[in-house]
């Protein structure tokens, strides 16, 4: 048997299996040294993948997303569709209204850069104000926002708008990024030693995944533009829908007394208007297409959405007042004045100016487990219940409880 060499430990030019935990000390003794080494690492896990840049057909600018092919895009939108439905109510029912969004959407499309990608456009059961996208082609809105549209031509710069999201591969761009800042929050954490970094970098990967970035929502604006002039639509109509969604904006604040856009769902994921009101307008015009010179299709649209519902339906409850009523499960309750009722998927809340906040939602509850151990041990088992009691609503049984949150 041939004799065994051993030799010196080498820090600078260390065994290969000893090399990981040689770089882990170093990093330790060398914290300006975390970031670029991460980095580096970072590169070196992704590069495999690399395949080179290409060039976005519809922003003309070179990409870098190795994480998220074209293909890809179309898996991910099939796969989050299904809960997309869940959580916004479920598609409206009205068959006219989600062929008439569909028929606009597939002209858009039609004049888009990617006009053989089969686009899906859905109307959502939701009196909230809200539209997004998915990769691969699938487009949302909500019927409250068709109905805060004054014309066809402002519904059609929503979802130009959105195509426009799509065409310009925001959420592929998105993904990439966020997958390269939670590897480097990994290698960031096992290198130090603690959990700080880590934490940090995951935190600022969830607020990135929580709406695309102004820059994207700005070149969005510009390519919704572009598909409504290659349409025949008026251009100006996208700055006229901002300008209503920034009213919109301002009454929400007004009737729950909070800052102007703060409640509004659409604003949780959009930047504010004003400024992307000014440039539509300023891309509008080098469109070359004047003012008025195009119809807005208004009569149309009104006779298109006659009878929508608006506002609260008794599908999934409606607020009147005071009071949030459902005919459907059959019961309804009231609240304080000064608290504001808002009907969301997944519960009713009820709002006041200061921090003071009320939530109603629903759960099944097995006919074995009492309600009082429903309350302690599973709905608030985080909350550290104090005072927790049963009692009687309506002949009916029931649970309360304190708590500090």
């Amino acid at each position: 048997m041939a004799d065994k060499t051993e030799r010196a430990y080498d820090r600078s030019n260390p065994p290969r299996t000893d090399r990981a935990v040689a770089m882990i000390a170093y990093w330790r003794r060398s914290p300006r040294q975390i970031l670029r080494i991460a980095t580096l690492l970072a590169i070196a896990v992704i590069s495999p993948a690399v395949t080179g840049c290409t060039t976005n057909p519809a922003t003309g600018k070179q990409e870098f997303t190795p994480l998220m092919s074209p293909e890809r895009e179309k898996q991910v939108g099939a796969e989050e569709h299904p809960k997309v439905l869940q959580e916004f109510g479920g598609v409206y029912d009205e068959p006219k209204i989600g062929a008439y969004v569909a028929s606009i959407g597939g002209m858009l499309s039609a004049n888009s850069e990617l006009p053989d990608l089969n686009f899906r456009f859905t109307v959502l059961d939701s009196e909230i104000v809200n539209a997004f996208a998915l990769p691969g082609g699938y487009i949302y809105v909500t019927r409250g926002l068709v109905a805060l549209a004054n014309s066809e031509a402002e519904l059609a710069s929503v979802l130009a708008h959105e195509i426009g999201h799509v065409t310009g591969r925001h959420t592929a761009q998105r993904y990439n990024q966020a997958v390269g800042l939670s590897l480097g929050g990994a290698i960031l954490g096992a290198a130090i030693g603690n959990q700080i970094a880590s934490d940090l970098i995951s935190q600022g990967t969830q607020l990135y995944l929580l709406g695309y970035s102004r820059g994207q929502e700005y070149e969005a604006d510009q390519l919704g533009i572009r598909y409504l002039v290659r349409t025949g639509y008026d251009p100006y109509a996208e700055a006229d829908f901002l300008q209503s969604l920034e009213n919109y904006a301002a009454l929400e604040a007004h009737l729950s007394g909070q800052k102007n856009g703060q409640n509004s769902e659409f604003f949780s994921t959009h930047p504010q208007t004003a400024k992307r009101a000014r440039e539509a307008v300023d891309a509008a015009r080098a469109s070359g297409i004047s003012i008025e010179s195009r119809p807005r299709l208004r009569d149309r649209f009104l006779e298109q959405i006659d009878g929508m519902v608006f506002g609260g339906s008794p599908e999934h409850g409606f607020i009147r007042g005071q009071t949030f009523a459902h005919p459907k499960l059959r019961f309804q309750f009231t609240v304080p004045q000064g608290l504001r009722l808002i009907n969301k998927p997944d519960a009713v809340y009820a709002k006041g100016q200061s921090d003071t906040q009320v939530k109603f939602d629903m759960a099944k509850l097995s006919p074995s487990t009492p309600v009082l151990r429903y309350l302690t041990d599973e709905w608030g088992q985080s909350l550290r219940l104090t005072d927790a009691a049963t009692i009687t609503v309506n002949g009916m049984e029931a649970a309360t409880g304190a708590a500090n949150v």
